[in-house]
């Protein structure tokens, strides 16, 4: 199973994209905390995010990096998606993402998820030039690029339409159901679809990053948009927070 490498432009808009969802993580983590509890606790907190982030980059990188997925893709592969997918929903379900459901504005919230529709671009370049399968694309099977569209088109009027932000977040989760599916049964497994090439983002790096930083990301900002939604009331006015 030959594996082709990214063009420098797609890679350099890919990388880029991961390096939004890690940002927005920090900024988000930032923010809240600062409106939460001051601006000592948001740097101590923000500050043990971002090694948090670091540790997870390198223990999900190291067996892609020693080649431990490629050895046996199976039943490596899904417990690599299952481990990615509890870690993300944990996060979500954390403390720390109950203060960034509450103090972060419900717009930002949304529209974070818009960094779908560019990596969504990157993926049909990719299968263009014969580094995926088409499954992974509009083309396919793979219609997450309606979920950032969506998220770009609603977040601007969430804030006074919650049903809105409800569409919005209710479109993202089954897209990203819908991946995971596709993404399984497009990969080098025994009871995959026969597709080629077949998907081995998750067996080389930096692609394997897509899996870890988007995906998870994607999930865990799901789970803190619809905690927020869930929320009663909505939260206190920056004005109101201590030391804000």
């Amino acid at each position: 199973m030959a594996f082709r490498p990214a063009d420098w432009p797609s890679l350099t808009v890919f990388m880029a994209i991961v390096a939004f969802v890690i940002a927005a993580l920090l900024v988000g983590t930032r923010v809240a905390m600062l409106r939460a509890r001051g601006s000592e606790a948001a740097r101590h907190v923000t500050t043990r995010v971002a090694v948090g982030i670091a540790l997870w980059l390198f223990v999900t990188s190291t067996p892609v990096f020693a080649g431990v997925l490629a050895a046996q893709p199976f039943p490596r592969i899904p417990l690599a998606f299952a481990a990615i997918n509890l870690s993300a929903l944990s996060f979500g379900l954390s403390s720390l993402g109950g203060q960034i459901a509450r103090h972060l504005p419900l717009w930002s919230l949304v529209v974070f998820q818009g960094f779908r529709l560019p990596l969504e671009l990157v993926l049909h370049r990719w299968a263009e030039g014969g580094m995926i399968p088409t499954t992974m694309t509009w083309s396919g099977s793979n219609l997450d690029i309606v979920s950032g569209i969506v998220a770009l088109g609603a977040a601007p009027f969430v804030e006074r339409s919650r049903t809105l932000a409800w569409i919005a977040n209710l479109v993202g989760i089954a897209l990203l159901v819908n991946v995971g599916r596709v993404e399984m049964k497009s990969s080098p497994l025994p009871f995959a679809w026969n597709v080629d090439p077949p998907l081995q983002l998750i067996l080389y790096l930096p692609y394997a990053l897509i899996g870890t930083v988007c995906v998870a990301g994607a999930l865990a900002g799901h789970v803190i948009l619809t905690r927020r939604l869930l929320m009663a009331a909505p939260p206190l006015p920056p004005a109101q927070y201590p030391n804000a």
